[in-house]
């Protein structure tokens, strides 16, 4: 994985846990990642010192506003993607699949054109081969 597809998904993952039971531990982390608890220590400090995350070693961590925003924009790109795909002929699954591995590999501003353009092509009523 490359150094910002791995901060995505360890702030993917800290919101998944914190969304679920409220708190994330590094343990969890770990294994839905299945990396070691280590690698996971030692990019919570990163995520920390990224200001992504706001984290005190064994009381846990929280998304910062930072990291809130970078996970919405990262929540914007895979709808773009997904919405895309859909209107390519992707059934959902495929579709939900690709949009988040491709999500960490957009840039914004062609998320935005993909997003733009998948709305012209939903007005105009234009069908598409499937």
């Amino acid at each position: 994985m490359k150094t910002n597809e791995d901060r995505e998904k360890y702030l993917e993952s800290i919101d998944h846990f914190i969304k679920e039971h409220g708190y994330a531990r590094p343990l969890e982390i770990a294994e839905y990642l299945k990396v070691t608890p280590a690698s996971v220590s030692q990019m919570l400090g990163k995520l920390s010192n990224d200001g992504l995350i706001n984290y005190q070693k064994y009381r846990g961590m929280t998304l910062s506003e930072k990291g809130k925003k970078l996970l919405e924009n990262l929540d914007k790109k895979e709808r773009s993607i997904y919405e895309l795909l859909r209107l390519m002929g992707c059934d959902k699954e495929t579709a939900q699949q690709k949009a988040c591995f491709f999500e960490h590999f957009v840039d914004d501003d062609l998320a935005q054109k993909m997003w733009v353009f998948t709305n012209k092509i939903k007005e105009s009523k234009i069908k598409l081969p499937a």
